[in-house]
């Protein structure tokens, strides 16, 4: 069997969803016993944002890195295209038909209005580590650049739970498995379309339907 050389940021990549899962929800726990619930939680996504979903990537594959992520996709949805606008297209229908109409009922305007800045820069940050750094450090391997990355961005899942726990069916093992399945669907329409564009579109419309303004306002 061949020895395989491993680059130090194809190294940090690999050693960073179990240092990440950690961190985060040492932040999170620790923030919220200090600040309170919201806060915390607000103050854990920073730290999460900056550090993990920022940080490494440009510390990794660099600026150019970064840029080449966004280009055109090509295939427009990947190949074939029809399954790749479906994979898009389903979990959004899903959740929007469901999950939603309950989460923002009753909910004000200013939550709203958090929920979809959150989701802007959540969707976009967690697509920039998860999809795109991954692929473009391992884009000859399925397992490392899609497989491993959506399994550590569907338990990173576990982090914010330190706050605000998941109380519906399954637990929060459960709530990891969802974003996991998600992970690949995504991971998919990325490396088959050379582009995280159509991801970071997705993630942040999934993200709307959360409405996570109300955690982040205090009304939970």
């Amino acid at each position: 069997m061949p020895h395989i050389a491993l680059t130090p940021a194809q190294i940090a990549l690999l050693a960073a969803p179990p240092l990440l899962l950690i961190t985060t929800r040492l932040m999170y726990k620790g923030m919220a016993s200090r600040l309170g619930p919201s806060r915390g939680y607000l103050v854990g996504f920073l730290f999460y944002w900056t550090c993990w979903c920022l940080l490494l990537p440009l510390l990794t594959v660099g600026p150019e890195g970064l840029q080449a992520m966004f280009q055109a996709p090509d295939p427009l949805f990947g190949r074939p295209g029809w399954l790749g606008a479906a994979l898009l297209a389903a979990p959004l229908l899903v959740t929007y038909l469901t999950m939603f109409p309950a989460e923002v009922r009753g909910a004000s305007l200013r939550v709203i209005v958090v929920s979809i800045l959150f989701a802007l820069v959540n969707g976009t940050l967690e697509e920039v580590l998860w999809r795109g750094a991954y692929l473009t450090a391992f884009p000859d391997s399925w397992l490392l650049g899609v497989v491993y990355p959506s399994v550590g961005f569907g338990f990173w899942h576990l982090a914010p739970q330190a706050v605000f726990p998941y109380e519906g069916p399954g637990g929060p093992l459960a709530f990891a498995l969802m974003p996991v399945a998600l992970g690949l669907v995504w991971g998919w329409v990325a490396k088959s379309s050379g582009s995280i564009r159509w991801t970071v579109a997705a993630h942040i419309l999934l993200d709307i339907a959360g409405v996570a303004g109300r955690a982040l306002l205090g009304g939970l």
